[in-house]
């Protein structure tokens, strides 16, 4: 295996045998090895049932991956099988360097230990000699925070205090790869952000982190890549912004299902249609403003930051109180005018079959580089119904006054959903649709708490 990859997966796939009652598993202890003396045929008492499948990864030092996936599908099963307290059914598995794994925090605690022979005992399952644990045992106690506890049986601690040193001991031990399982919930919120920071410092250090977590905004900030299963195969293995909105496609299938024939036959005839007036709708040309940033959008355009149910798009972006084209400052009053159609039939069918209200509407946010949300509204928000059967198209203008933010890239999401903030459909969700530069003249400038903004129909 190459010197840059910490972790090689190839082929692999886990099988359970699942027996209808005890009395198979003996008949499949038995009879196969009866039958092959007098015959070739092959008899079994069982279903198999394949936890994971077909998966195959390789991850370099330093690179940290999340996994996402719906419960059942894999994710806890291909992490085990990483960590070797799994044997893989098929395929095989390369691990370069010391793992560290958060599986089950906790589960190699005794519960008569106190927590200080419990860190102890941990640390040497983790492969430390009695000086290293020496040598990392105050700093543990330390991020643990759990005051003279520490010399407590650790059967009369809370359940956040458990976690928390079980947590303390495996994340303080400085490992090459690190792999942790929906455990970044732990304390309370000053514990969690300790947390963040220190991995942080273990991905900075070069530490191979494996993630799995139903947390998207984890995977789209923390996360370099991410891997997507579904019912034990994956789905899709790259950038994890992309990754983040194929799990949205798999748990939101309602929005990105196929429709029945009679339907896609009334959609491509709608879209046709659609598609020869698109030149005779509302254009940015109607407005005389001369310094703003246009994005046309062509009609059913696709591609992998894209998902819903279909039957409206946007037909152009236009941004008004930028600097220059493309770059934004702070401190500017920012107009954001957005032109949209939808097809008054096929979003019939939709709001019958979902029992929705017929108002359409749009949704805009800003994120930055690593996909975390600044800011955002949409119509619901701001009480503006736009009825998508009195007509078929609208434009909205998005006001507010832009945040000093931090110099780097930030990204424009756009989306039309049908119905109410309670209950609707994501017809379409344009994700990082517009691409804008920031430069800052402000230092350690980020974000805001607070945002005025106005949103109206112009159209």
């Amino acid at each position: 295996m190459s010197s840059d990859i910490a972790i090689r997966v190839v082929s692999l796939g886990k099988c359970y045998q699942i027996y209808r009652n005890p009395r198979d598993r003996l008949k499949q202890f038995v009879f196969p090895r009866i039958n092959k003396i007098f015959t070739e045929k092959s008899v079994h008492y069982y279903q198999e049932f394949w936890a994971l499948r077909d998966v195959f990864l390789e991850i370099k030092r330093g690179e940290t991956i999340g996994i996402l996936g719906r419960n059942g599908s894999g994710k806890s099963t291909l992490l085990q099988l990483i960590c070797g307290t799994l044997t893989p059914t098929t395929g095989t598995i390369e691990i370069s360097g010391r793992v560290a794994a958060l599986l089950e925090l906790g589960s190699g605690f005794n519960p008569e230990f106190t927590g200080r022979e419990n860190v102890y005992m941990n640390a040497a399952i983790l492969g430390l000699n009695q000086k290293e644990i020496d040598a990392k045992y105050d700093d543990i106690v330390a991020f643990a925070d759990i005051g003279d506890f520490i010399e407590q049986p650790v059967k009369t601690y809370s359940s956040g205090m458990y976690v928390r040193l079980a947590f303390s001991v495996q994340i303080m031990v400085d490992p090459d790869i690190l792999i942790i399982d929906e455990a970044l919930a732990v304390g309370d919120a000053r514990f969690q952000l300790k947390c963040f920071q220190r991995l942080e410092s273990l991905k900075q250090n070069g530490t191979t982190i494996v993630l799995v977590t139903h947390s998207i905004e984890q995977i789209r900030t923390f996360c370099d890549n991410g891997l997507v299963l579904n019912d034990g195969r994956p789905v899709y293995y790259g950038d994890s912004k992309t990754a983040a909105v194929k799990y949205y496609q798999i748990i939101f299938p309602e929005e990105n299902s196929t429709l029945l024939n009679s339907d896609i036959e009334e959609r491509d005839e709608q879209q046709a249609a659609q598609e020869q007036i698109t030149q005779q709708k509302l254009t940015p040309d109607m407005y005389d403003e001369s310094s703003c940033y246009v994005l046309h959008i062509e009609p059913g355009m696709k591609s992998d930051t894209n998902f819903g149910s279909g039957g409206a798009q946007i037909n152009w972006i236009k941004i008004y109180g930028l600097t220059e084209p493309n770059i934004i400052g702070g401190g500017e009053t920012i107009k954001v005018d957005c032109s949209y159609s939808w097809n008054k039939n096929f979003l019939r069918s939709v709001i019958e079959r979902n029992f929705l209200k017929s108002d359409v509407s749009v949704g805009i946010a800003l994120a930055d580089d690593k996909g975390q949300y600044i800011f955002g509204c949409n119509g619901f928000d701001a009480n503006l119904f736009v009825d998508c059967y009195e007509s078929d198209e609208a434009i909205l203008r998005f006001e507010f006054i832009l945040p000093y933010l931090k110099s780097g890239t930030y990204f424009l999401t756009v989306s039309i959903p049908v119905g109410t903030m309670e209950n609707h459909v994501q017809l379409i969700w344009y994700d990082y649709l517009v691409e804008l530069k920031c430069i800052s003249a402000k230092k350690n400038v980020y974000g805001v708490c607070h945002l005025d903004y106005v949103m109206k129909r112009i159209k």
